[in-house]
């Protein structure tokens, strides 16, 4: 796969492209010079400057994005020149040329500005900004939050939560765990904090997942009655013909657009499954709709499942509702 890395000559995107290249990844580095970029295809780009069709040019072709970038203490409005403005077009130019999955790093506190010193608090806002757009993009997304970066030696051990305390984090570990991210479809949309600690990325990924049998699931799932299923990626055909098979009286849509590129579905246990619960406006019907994602660590594909309002109705069933939320909230303690 091809891994465009905005930021990739500075201290962690420099670690980065050496662990992509083991991979087995090709690397493409956007960097504002012409000089080459050791064990990368270089691509000058001044991603401040870019145009939308420049952008696009640059992520071309690409499986994956990660965004490295960063002003280096420069001014606020220099922050939010790239911080923001640039990492979100390059998030749209990525929309607008089909790739799929887009690693930001961007820092702890984040998630609360308003609790940072009064020098820091711009800069933490500036990059929740770019946070907030990549997660109404669309995308396959991660957000890493490190703490404190420090150019120590790589321990290959980290620690990561959705609210750790304070720490640090070579710039090295970071690396890596964003070498292990593009290939863990079970950690998107989420945003996760590192620190250095005592597992390595893949092992904390997993502890950050607990394992769900997936065909417990499904039979429970199935105990509700009218949900409807859509088949996200992998082999689309041979994913629903599973489906049929397992789910003959409900409701199979054919017409979704794969969202993988993938091998064939399945319904295995041996993998770990990540859901994921909604309740809001449907993006198309504009009415409440209630729905869980699930989708495994290797990307090979996403069901997705909500449920139907009675015929004729533009109302759930409040029984199906309350159902629902039993389910959400048995399933929520588990993952």
């Amino acid at each position: 796969m091809l891994i465009v890395v905005a930021g990739a000559t500075g201290r962690t995107g420099r670690r980065l492209i050496p662990l992509l290249t083991a991979a087995g990844h090709g690397t493409r580095a956007l960097t504002r010079s012409a000089d080459p970029v050791p064990g990368a295809e270089s691509y000058p780009l001044d991603l401040v400057a870019a145009s939308a069709e420049d952008l696009d040019a640059a992520v071309s072709g690409a499986g994956a994005v990660v965004w490295l970038a960063g002003p280096g203490g420069g001014s606020v409005e220099s922050a939010e020149a790239l911080d923001n403005t640039a990492a979100t077009a390059l998030m749209d130019a990525c929309v607008r040329q089909g790739v799929k999955r887009f690693v930001l790093v961007t820092s702890k506190g984040t998630d609360n500005p308003e609790r940072s010193p009064d020098f820091l608090r711009p800069y933490l806002e500036i990059k929740a900004k770019a946070e907030a757009h990549l997660a109404g993009s669309g995308l396959d997304w991660t957000v890493l939050r490190p703490g404190g970066l420090t150019d120590d030696e790589p321990t290959g051990k980290v620690e990561l939560g959705t609210a750790l305390g304070r720490g640090k984090v070579a710039r090295a570990d970071v690396a890596a765990v964003v070498a292990e991210l593009l290939g863990r479809h079970d950690q998107t949309g989420r945003a996760i904090e590192v620190l250095g600690g005592e597992l390595a990325p893949a092992d904390a990924l997993n502890e950050l997942t607990p394992q769900v049998n997936i065909v417990d699931f499904l039979f429970d799932l199935k105990r509700l009655g009218r949900v409807h299923l859509a088949v996200f990626g992998g082999s689309t055909g041979e994913a629903m013909a599973e489906a049929k098979e397992h789910f003959t009286n409900w409701q199979v849509s054919e017409n979704y657009v794969n969202y993988f590129d993938g091998p064939e579905l399945h319904f295995s246990r041996k993998t770990r499954w990540r859901l994921e619960f909604g309740e809001g406006p449907g993006r198309h019907s504009g009415k409440t709709e209630y729905w869980v994602m699930v989708h495994n660590e290797r990307g090979e594909g996403v069901f997705r499942f909500g449920l139907l309002r009675p015929e004729g109705s533009e109302e759930h069933d409040p029984e199906l509702v309350a159902a629902y939320r039993v389910f959400r909230d048995h399933y929520s303690n588990k993952s």
